[in-house]
């Protein structure tokens, strides 16, 4: 009887603890604080979720655009957890914002890899017009969710993409809308 007993504590621990895997596996469980940093350039500012770092990367200076930041989200559990990155840049020549956008999706559509999900413009609570367009690509074998956003402030054109694999498009969506609704 005290045999059955143990064996019947040990199943369920295991049965528990195999659900527990499961559900950390799957991302189920968020670690997040929901803290929020902000960026500012002395331009521009948005927020961010505070478990982003600052990514040292190497700087992206072509005749179009020039790298303002970039972020990365690392995880937790090394692969069981998806990543998330932004990227920000400033276009230095006179496009708009809208053109932007335009020479983006121009570039997903041609792209046989690339898959177009929505193009639209919307103004966020502080009065920017930001060009947003959301698309999936395959990179590496794999395919990344992209959310893009195009905005001019002060006579600067911005360009914020928020990306990472397809699985972790819901954690990219809720990034890209925290920083839409704080552009400024």
């Amino acid at each position: 009887m005290v045999f059955k007993l143990k064996n019947n504590i040990i199943l369920k621990i295991g049965i528990i603890g195999t659900f527990v895997l499961i559900v950390l596996a799957s991302g189920c469980i968020c670690f997040s604080t929901n803290e929020i940093k902000t960026f500012n350039d002395g331009v521009m500012s948005f927020n961010y979720p505070a478990d982003f770092d600052n990514a040292t990367t190497s700087d992206i200076n072509s005749t179009k655009m020039q790298e303002v930041s970039f972020f990365k989200k690392d995880s937790l559990f090394g692969s069981l957890f998806n990543k998330q990155y932004i990227y920000v840049a400033r276009n230095k020549t006179g496009v708009s914002s809208a053109e932007a956008r335009d020479g983006t999706v121009s570039k997903v559509k041609n792209v046989s890899t690339g898959q177009l999900l929505f193009s639209t413009t919307e103004t966020n609570p502080n009065g920017v017009v930001v060009e947003k367009i959301s698309f999936v690509e395959e990179e590496f074998g794999k395919k990344a969710w992209h959310c893009m956003m195009y905005f001019k402030i002060k006579d600067t054109v911005y360009g914020i993409a928020v990306f990472g694999p397809c699985s972790n498009r819901e954690k990219i969506i809720s990034t890209a809308n925290i920083i839409f609704q704080s552009i400024k």
